[in-house]
């Protein structure tokens, strides 16, 4: 072998032992951080969607980042909290009045009441529609008794993620504050990595990365926690048992774009048939239906002229965000996935806005 061989195998060598110490290296690095990788993402989330508001504290408080940081943090702190332990206990004995019932065998529709009869138009067929699920039940809840194990097993589960997922929350908002101290360096790095990874186009993507972030945490994350504190709400008022289950099955299909009527409409139905308060029944029916549609005038304020991004999108994000993260992984896998589409847009225009110039 000639020494030109020989040097050209040395570096060939070193190179390789190079690599695969960086790889090794980097994939230590990011088991370290694997755990804490949800609390950050989330935090820069929050960072972003809510620096306008902490711009406004800071003017009010005359230029005093850290004070303006701190008292934000107190705040979204107080009203992420202060609701979770207000409907802990609604949650908890819902989702041991379902799990009870579906282990013991008891699930049942209660009789239609004879005054759905005399509803006008519609309520002889529901009447009859109701009273044959409530004669034939038992023989379907039999049938499907292990798929209802099955859910409610799946519905503590669900709990207990919503649970972690207040507390990775609450370290975001933690983190949230950091950043809004340290904004300046924050933005540097960030443009710094996006310059580093895609020159000048990766650092003219970082605005839109932020203007994604902002339209999806208001415009879908906002207003469905505005949607479910609204049936939180109305649930307590009309007297629901286990109101803060259905309040977080509320937030859930309200993040993935799906209606509120699919939980709300079952508890009118069941509001009918125990309240002896038709006044209640009525009002709790019309709140539902406004929660259902309040969506669309909110996004429209939150959201303003944001960027367009489809609900398939957002709908794709939230659920495999769902299922690979857990509940946690609903409300961040709806944001990352459309800043993904919003980058990947961006760029495919920059290519199309540059192609007649390059012609």
């Amino acid at each position: 072998m000639s020494p030109t061989d020989t040097d050209l195998s040395r570096k060939a060598t070193d190179l390789a032992v190079k690599l695969v110490v960086l790889a090794l290296l980097g994939y230590w690095c990011f088991a370290i951080l694997r755990p804490f990788l949800m609390p950050i993402v989330l935090g820069i989330v929050l960072a972003v969607a809510l620096y306008p508001l902490h711009q406004k504290l800071e003017r009010l408080l005359r230029g005093r980042a850290k004070a303006a940081a701190i008292l934000l943090v107190l705040l979204c702190l107080a009203a992420l909290l202060i609701p979770t332990i207000l409907l802990s206990g609604s949650l908890v004995d819902g989702v041991r009045m379902v799990t009870d019932r579906v282990q013991e065998g008891t699930i049942a529709i209660p009789p239609a009441p004879e005054k759905v009869a005399d509803w006008p138009l519609v309520g002889k067929p529901i009447y009859e529609t109701w009273s044959l699920a409530s004669t034939n039940l038992e023989a379907l809840v039999e049938r499907i008794q292990p798929q209802l194990k099955a859910f409610a097993v799946s519905l503590v589960s669900l709990a207990k993620q919503g649970v972690l997922a207040v507390l990775i929350a609450a370290v975001g908002f933690v983190i949230a504050g950091v950043l809004w101290v340290t904004r300046d360096a924050a933005v540097r790095t960030a443009l710094a990595l996006a310059r580093r990874i895609g020159g000048d186009r990766g650092a003219a993507l970082v605005p839109l990365a932020g203007q994604a972030i902002a339209t999806v945490a208001k415009g879908v994350v906002g207003v469905a926690a505005i949607q479910a504190v609204l049936a939180a709400i109305g649930l307590v008022v009309a007297g629901v048992p286990g109101a803060g289950l259905w309040s977080l099955l509320v937030l859930i299909l309200a993040v993935a774009q799906l209606p509120s009527l699919i939980v709300l409409g079952p508890i009118v139905l069941f509001l009918v048939a125990t309240s002896d308060s038709k006044l209640t029944v009525i009002l709790f029916a019309v709140w539902s239906v406004f929660i259902s549609v309040v969506d669309t005038p909110l996004k429209a304020v939150l959201m303003g002229r944001g960027s367009e991004i489809p609900v398939a999108v957002i709908l794709v994000g939230a659920i495999g965000g769902l299922l690979l993260h857990g509940l946690v992984g609903l409300f961040v896998g709806a944001v990352v996935f459309s800043i993904g589409y919003t980058l990947f847009s961006g760029w495919i225009r920059a290519d199309e806005r540059a192609a007649p110039t390059a012609s």
